[in-house]
Parts: structure tokens; C-alpha cells; sequence
């Protein structure tokens, strides 16, 4: 389930608390505190830590985090015990595989090329 679409269903219900909460407890973890600097998960921890901190879903979709966070997908599993996953959503999983295919295909003619190549010597 994208974020957008879980933070949608629990917007206004008991659970909206208990996730900001759980949420904020998780993000005070000294490793992710030292992981806010990396160049790639680091916006998307800075998301979730604004996320935690803020005071409401309806507010948090007011900052700019929402727009990082939005397409990613979640799974939580148990929130008390910080039992949630974060994983890329359907939008990055299509580039995920473009790039694959890519990759894939490129190997694949030079694997070509290279028989091709030593077809023609022999």
C-alpha cells in the first residue's frame, strides 16, 4: 500500500495518534539520526522524521516531506513494537524494472557481439 493511501485511511481515526507516536519513538533511533545525512534514504528519513514531529497527518500533508514520501509504500506490521516497513512504491518499482530491462538487454548484445566477434577471427 503506497503511504498516501495509508496515511489516508487512518487520517481522523484512533490510529492516526497511535502511528505519530510509534513513528516519532522509532525516528529518535540514534541510527537513523546518523542516516539523515546520506544522499539517497536521507530524504526519505527527514520525511519520516517530520512525519513523527508533526502534530497531524492533515498537517504533515501541508509540508514539503509529503511529496518525497508519498509514492513510497508501507506495511506495518505491529506499530508498538516498530514493526513497519518502508519499501519503494509501485511508481519506483516501474523504474526499477525499466532500468533492469535496460541493463539486461545491453548485456545481451554485448554477450552477442562478443561471439559475433570471435565467429568472424576463427
Amino acid at each position: 500500500m503506497k503511504v498516501s493511501d495509508y496515511l489516508d485511511s487512518i487520517e481522523g481515526t484512533e490510529k492516526e495518534p497511535v502511528f505519530l507516536k510509534g513513528l516519532d519513538e522509532m525516528t529518535k533511533n540514534e541510527d537513523i539520526a546518523k542516516a539523515l545525512n546520506t544522499p539517497i534514504a536521507g530524504k526519505l528519513l527527514t520525511a519520516l522524521v517530520a512525519l513523527g514531529d508533526s502534530e497531524s497527518i492533515e498537517a504533515f500533508k501541508q509540508t514539503e516531506h509529503y511529496e518525497i514520501i508519498k509514492e513510497w509504500g508501507i506495511t506495518v506490521f505491529d506499530l508498538e513494537k516498530g514493526y513497519i516497513s518502508i519499501h519503494p512504491g509501485p511508481k519506483h518499482l516501474k523504474r526499477i524494472l525499466a532500468v533492469a530491462a535496460v541493463a539486461g538487454a545491453g548485456l545481451l548484445l554485448l554477450k552477442l557481439y562478443k561471439k559475433h566477434k570471435l565467429m568472424l577471427k576463427a
